[in-house]
């Protein structure tokens, strides 16, 4: 049977896909080794800066090399100081001038864009750079872009869950009611989003009611017109990148016509699976407003470290029952049509991956 949720193959992510290593800040000029896509991994950086990956147990013995040291960009095993260059060669032995084949690392493809750190989880010579998601609507547009906020997380559950959670707002009420409250059918947009489906990116839009703007907004925004919209974005860079919550503020005339775009806030989750049932999930914040205000920039990474807690405690809760589960014979809300719009997609990368024809693939309609 297929990993859940999905409905053919026997792979629970797709390989040939860029996901996030690491924050560029946590990668310096000592080992950093880090569990991915079922890998060990060390990274480091080179005297010139460069990010290099190779496999993190040395191939003689299974060393970790974790607390490996790094001489003049060689990375020196501490068991036998087999001394591996940046390109995942035995450079050298101290007791033997043979180095046996068998004696390198295996080299990942990475790419850095900061503030993330990209992983190719397939072979290295099929790195496709046109998957390689642009992070620049969330980090630096104008280059006025506060980023804040930063954290990584380990959930002992599979990467695809947390996925589509953050594509589901119906469970927020019942799963966040203290931190983002308890929302009704009268809260927020009601008319149906806006879909965008594009090769390497896919987003849901919602255009708020128009209101005039209360004293918060105003003070966050003293030039705004006398009424605003919210625009509301769900978006999904990628396969692990995931803005579930961005919102632009838009300054509104008297005749309700949209002005300019007053502030852009981002509340930024990559999901990047370590096996097949467990996940590291990044997350961090950007806004372009009110950059000086640091008990606003406090308050935003607090809220949404609480919020990813509150999430993880259920997703935690429901994988020890998965492995014998067919999400074949669940039934679906309404609600869940952007999530299974999600998998669906996921799920056309991992068939074709795996050469599985199309025809039997369900749609994100079918939910009722």
């Amino acid at each position: 049977m297929a990993p859940y949720p999905f409905s053919a193959g026997d792979k629970s992510f797709p390989q040939r896909q860029w996901y996030i290593a690491a924050w560029s800040q946590e990668v310096v000029s000592a080992p950093l080794m880090r569990k991915l896509l079922g890998h060990e991994i060390v990274l480091y950086r080179t005297a010139a800066g460069q990010v290099t990956a190779v496999s993190g147990l040395c191939p003689h013995r299974r060393m970790p090399l974790a607390s490996a040291q790094i001489v003049d960009d060689q990375l020196i095993c501490p068991y036998h100081g087999a001394a591996f260059d940046a390109e995942d060669r035995c450079a050298s032995l101290p007791f033997q001038s043979k180095i046996p084949g068998a004696m390198r690392l295996k080299s990942f493809v990475v790419e850095e864009r900061a503030p993330f750190i990209w992983i190719w989880g397939g072979d290295p010579a099929s790195a496709d750079m046109t998957c390689l998601p642009d992070t620049t609507s969330l980090t630096a547009p104008g280059g006025n872009m506060v980023l804040s906020g930063f954290g990584l997380k380990h959930v002992r559950a599979r990467s695809q869950l947390l996925l589509e959670n953050l594509f589901d707002k119906s469970h927020i009420s019942f799963t966040h009611p203290v931190t983002l409250g308890i929302r009704t059918t009268s809260d927020g947009p009601q008319q149906s989003p806006e879909v965008i489906d594009r090769h390497n990116y896919l987003a849901f839009h919602h255009l708020s009611p128009m209101r005039a703007p209360d004293a918060t907004m105003r003070a966050f925004f003293p030039d705004i017109g006398p009424f605003m919209r919210v625009e509301y974005r769900a978006e999904l860079f990628g396969v692990g990148l995931v803005n579930a919550a961005g919102t632009e503020c838009i300054s509104c005339d008297g005749n309700g016509a949209c002005l300019t775009v007053a502030g852009r806030m981002n509340f930024l989750h990559g999901i990047t699976p370590e096996t097949d049932r467990t996940t590291h999930y990044f997350m961090a914040v950007s806004r372009d407003f009110a950059p000086e205000n640091e008990d606003y920039t406090a308050l935003l990474g607090e809220r949404n470290r609480l919020v990813a807690d509150e999430d993880i405690k259920v997703l935690e809760a429901i994988e020890p029952y998965l492995d014998t589960a067919d999400a074949r014979d669940e039934p679906n809300f309404v609600t869940d049509a952007a999530a299974i719009r999600v998998r669906r997609r996921i799920e056309k990368l991992l068939r074709a991956e795996a050469l599985v024809p199309l025809t039997d693939l369900p749609t994100p309609a079918e939910t009722v």
